[in-house]
């Protein structure tokens, strides 16, 4: 299990540390066969040298390693997140990372949202007419690629399946934006026909903004295009207990290859005070594992996660009074009081 770890800024070297911690205690206790190589791709690197992805940095990654486990971008000084959009936009595009998986775990019910990574609006296409300084006309156009759409809803309702949803759900705005939206239309109904046991419906998204909030329980898999899902996920949050409680992953259908990041971004604003939550970033090592098919693993993490969560040892932000590392520490205790009923510890004692 090759795992290339990112940081990045802001808060992300803080929150990466932690999860580390807890899959370094996980290797141990389940003999996952770890390999970590850190970099230092983020701001320090582009401000000192202009490198954002290095030179062949993709094609290393597709080589040499399986998954990503990634910080966070974003820093004051670079204000235009130039470097942000050659790494982590780039990595998207350049690994195939078409599915962004954002799993919303409230009590007794998951929501699985699935949000297309790579085209959209996000793909660039457009520009701006300046005079005199002002913009007097901008334009940045929606790209989709029926390849593109099938790839990722192919990919999507197989894995709504596989986690024993029985509803899926479409999210777009058709009746605004014909031309995209029939296209994702056509596609959903398509692909949503080879699975008999995945009901499907559609939504308006600002109908399903509103209606997930009200009422989230209505929903199981999700659907959205880029944008739509860009927004809907961190509005998700607030049903979770913020931004510092969603994880995502980033596959890509072709290779499953993985990059696994929490959405909270870099929060320059706390850096170095000890309240980065680190929740998001190790719930990113649950969905690792799960993805490499080692849910033992991922099981007993997500469980002590969700346990300290609700502790003093938590952070501020979830009505505790711990700092990341004591919240990391607890979880590792629990971790470490779990360890005498694992395989490894079994076969050790014989």
């Amino acid at each position: 299990m090759r795992i290339a770890v990112i940081p990045g800024d802001g808060i992300g070297p803080e929150v990466i540390s932690a999860a580390v911690s807890a899959l370094d205690v996980l290797d141990s206790m389940f003999g996952l066969g770890t390999e970590l190589t850190t970099f230092d791709w983020g701001a320090d690197k582009w401000i000192a040298e202009g490198v954002g992805l290095p030179a062949g940095a993709l094609q290393m990654l597709q080589r040499d390693f399986d998954y990503i486990l990634f910080g966070a971008l974003g820093d004051p000084r670079i204000p235009d997140m130039a470097h942000g959009r050659e790494i982590l936009l780039g990595m998207r595009r350049g690994l195939s990372l078409r599915v962004n998986y954002r799993p919303l775990y409230m009590p007794d019910h998951t929501i699985d949202l699935y949000r297309e990574n790579t085209q959209c609006e996000y793909v660039g296409v457009g520009g701006r007419i300046e005079s005199s300084g002002l913009v007097d006309v901008a334009i940045d156009q929606c790209i989709y690629t029926r390849d593109a759409v099938t790839r990722f809803l192919a990919y999507s309702l197989a894995d709504a399946v596989a986690k024993g949803r029985h509803t899926a759900t479409l999210v777009h705005k058709a009746n605004a934006i014909p031309n995209t939206g029939a296209l994702w239309q056509d596609v959903f109904w398509t692909e949503i026909g080879k699975h008999p046991s995945l009901h499907g419906t559609e939504e308006y998204v600002d109908s399903f903004c509103y209606n997930l909030i009200d009422d989230p329980r209505r929903y199981e898999a999700v659907v959205l295009p880029n944008l739509f899902g860009d927004i809907a996920a961190d509005l998700g949050a607030f049903l979770v207990g913020g931004m510092g409680m969603v994880p995502s992953a980033s596959i890509s259908p072709e290779t499953g290859f993985g990059l696994f990041e929490p959405v909270h971004g870099s929060a320059p604003d706390i850096v170095g005070t000890g309240t980065a939550n680190p929740f998001a970033a190790t719930m990113c090592v649950v969905l690792l594992l799960k993805h490499a098919g080692r849910s033992d693993a991922a099981t007993a993490l997500r469980e002590c996660l969700e346990l300290c969560a609700a502790s003093p040892a938590a952070t501020p932000d979830l009505g505790g009074q711990g700092t990341t590392q004591s919240f990391i520490d607890a979880v590792l205790a629990q971790l470490t009081e779990r360890s005498d009923d694992t395989p490894q510890h079994r076969a050790a004692e014989r």
